[in-house]
């Protein structure tokens, strides 16, 4: 006879046997326990929701666009940034947009941008006149330098058109002094999540020692800046249309972004011009509701000529164009 011992143990076995044996004959796994019912039918990978398919899609053209813009940028002979984005959908693509690279006068829309929102805080008016006096004025352009011959009385509204359309440095220098200097400019991009865009210094500053106090930016920060803008993120929207309109009517770089896209389509800008610089930021309608690009393209150090940097960056703001707005089909 079996042990009381040896009879638990054989017990135990059998039990566990069965219930090997009816785990295989169910095909079911540990993890899919041991209730009744019909057995599992394999899993298939569930299709896409046209929502995720659009993204999936976005995302190819994304990588696509990325790389048009890096093989453009590779021409330069020097440092390139560009970035694009799409205001309304956020969609987003870049070649090195992260670097930080010298701003020139594109640091006039930043400062811009920290003047309105003075007026908005009731510290500033745009009928507010100031007075710039002949020893303020700072090096520029004949036509602008013509502008501080004599003292004058201007409004800050004056002031902000000046900077923006004709690129004028010596308004730009006086409304740094309004909103608090350089550092002020810099706090306002910071509290707008823009880290990479910093102002040091006002334009006869600059100019006394060019290495010294550069003001820089990357070309994602710009885009960015540009975004929120357009989404009326950053200021109100009388303040917006003010800005947006100067940026219209901006009469440097007609061979940078302009010229990229076809004639006709709405384009607000602000370039940014030295020695080994030429930058251009703006925003670009698109046209039939498609929305709106916000693009930075920053070039440093190019071994092209000015002219070829210009058709540089034009040629980058067409592809970022066509991405969005594909050509028509030859001979449709």
């Amino acid at each position: 006879m079996l042990s009381r011992t040896s009879f638990v143990v054989a017990l135990v076995v059998a039990v566990a046997a069965a219930g090997l044996s009816a785990c295989l004959n169910t095909s079911e796994t540990p993890a899919q326990g041991s209730g009744g019912g019909a057995p599992a039918a394999a899993a298939l990978p569930a299709s896409p929701t046209p929502v995720q398919r659009q993204a999936q899609e976005q995302g190819a053209e994304d990588a696509g666009l990325s790389a048009r813009l890096k093989e453009i940028c590779g021409r330069a002979g020097g440092e390139c940034a560009a970035a694009v984005v799409h205001v309304e959908s956020g969609r987003a693509a870049s070649s090195e947009g992260g670097r930080r690279l010298p701003l020139y006068s594109v640091f006039k829309l930043p400062l811009a941008v920290a003047v309105l929102q003075d007026v908005e805080a009731g510290k500033l008016a745009l009928e507010q006149k100031v007075r710039v006096e002949p020893e303020e004025a700072a090096p520029g352009v004949k036509a602008n330098s013509d502008l501080w011959r004599e003292a004058s009385d201007r409004t800050v509204r004056e002031l902000l058109e000046f900077s923006i359309a004709r690129s004028d440095n010596t308004s730009s220098d006086k409304m740094l002094e309004l909103v608090g200097g350089p550092a002020a400019v810099t706090e306002r991009m910071r509290a707008l999540g823009l880290r990479d865009i910093e102002v040091r210094s006002g334009v006869r500053e600059f100019l006394k020692n060019r290495d010294a106090h550069p003001n820089t930016g990357s070309a994602s920060d710009l885009a960015r800046l540009l975004a929120l803008l357009r989404k009326g993120e950053v200021l109100r929207p009388e303040n917006l249309d003010v800005l947006l309109g100067m940026m219209g009517r901006a009469v440097t770089g007609l061979g940078r972004l302009r010229a990229g896209v076809p004639p006709g389509t709405p384009v607000g800008d602000k370039t940014g011009t030295g020695p080994a610089t030429t930058n251009d930021v703006g925003l670009i309608t698109l046209p039939e509701g498609k929305g709106h690009l916000a693009l930075a393209v920053l070039l440093n150090g190019s071994k092209l000529s000015v002219e070829g940097q210009e058709k540089l960056t034009a040629e980058l703001a067409r592809a970022a164009y066509d991405a969005h707005v594909p050509r028509p089909a030859a001979g449709r």
